[in-house]
């Protein structure tokens, strides 16, 4: 097996010991069976695990055949496969998993099967029905209580820009999530989740896709007011339509008519605002991605270029002028 793995810095196992890797997978992951061929010396495994509210990622690799088993879920899961083949079986629905493909949605209340052959590596996304239920009826401005995925998936463009977005989201976390501010990792929660429900084909699909209704101009004022005062906290959709009593679709609609931007780039401009305020402030005891993290930017590279473009200069120079040491 490798020496790195994908979401390395996120271990939960790896064990050539078959009833230790049972003992975890039936602890921490709710399976529920595990059989693993006559020769056991084959055996390898390795799991890591990242998790973000209700938003879960888990690395796998297998170095033998196995055959694992696991029950119903408050989540739904999809999988995404690196390399080497297998196959899953949950809720009636099974198909065949190819080096690069992807699984249609697991429901989460449907136990779920899955055989893999040697070398066989994959991510697995979870994310909470609950999560998903919040997130779409804040789009659509409706309470909704059934979310239901189409098992034929014939959207290749969008599914392939949902796992460049899945593994960039476990690259780049890996990498810089130790340093993410709460504010920064739920911000990635959140797009995650969105981009999800729009890449996949469900029975509210034909809602999201129809013309949103027109709303006041007053509720983009409103939801400025709201993120101005809470620029610290995450962008929750559905406290946004909330503040707006209109959809998201309808809020974003507006803001694009009325401003010309998202509510997400209203925020990060307040948001730059604050870090150059924290910058100017700074005397050198805080660096400049320190700042950066604080107020939501998960990249410091991407900070350091919005900035500039912002404001004519980098941040380090703001915080030089300040006294402070340009760290990065």
């Amino acid at each position: 097996m490798p020496s790195r793995s994908t979401l390395s810095n996120y271990p939960v196992l790896q064990s050539r010991d078959p009833d230790f890797v049972r003992d975890r997978l039936f602890a921490d992951f709710g399976a529920t069976r595990l059989e693993l061929p006559a020769n056991r010396d084959e055996f390898a495994a390795r799991v890591n695990h990242l998790q973000i509210g209700g938003l879960g990622l888990s690395y796998c690799d297998y170095a033998s055949d196995v055959s694992l088993g696991f029950g119903e879920a408050s989540f739904v899961r999809q999988l995404f496969n690196i390399s080497g083949t297998g196959r899953y079986e949950a809720g009636g629905h099974s198909g065949e998993i190819t080096p690069g493909s992807w699984s249609s949605i697991l429901p989460a209340q449907a136990p779920v099967k899955l055989d893999v052959q040697p070398g066989y590596r994959q991510l697995v996304l979870r994310i909470e029905l609950d999560a998903l239920l919040r997130n779409l009826s804040a789009l659509l401005g409706q309470h909704v209580d059934t979310l239901i995925f189409d098992r034929i998936e014939d959207r290749q463009p969008a599914m392939q820009a949902l796992r460049r977005r899945i593994f960039h989201f476990a690259l780049d976390f890996n990498e810089r999530g130790a340093f993410f501010s709460d504010l920064a990792a739920a911000e990635v929660q959140r797009m995650v989740i969105m981009k999800f429900l729009l890449c996949h084909r469900h029975n509210h699909t034909h809602l999201l896709l129809r013309e949103p209704l027109p709303s006041a101009p007053s509720a983009v004022r409103a939801v400025e007011e709201f993120i101005e005062a809470n620029w610290d906290q995450p962008i929750d959709i559905a406290t946004m339509t909330s503040v707006a009593n209109v959809s998201a679709r309808s809020l974003f609609r507006q803001f694009k008519k009325d401003r010309g931007y998202s509510p997400a780039d209203f925020a990060k401009r307040i948001r730059l605002d604050r870090a150059r305020e924290l910058l100017e402030q700074s005397g050198g005891e805080a660096s400049v991605t320190q700042i950066a993290l604080k107020c939501g930017f998960q990249n410091p590279g991407h900070f350091a270029r919005d900035f500039r473009l912002a404001f004519g200069e980098l941040p380090s120079e703001i915080l030089r002028k300040s006294g402070g040491r340009p760290k990065s």
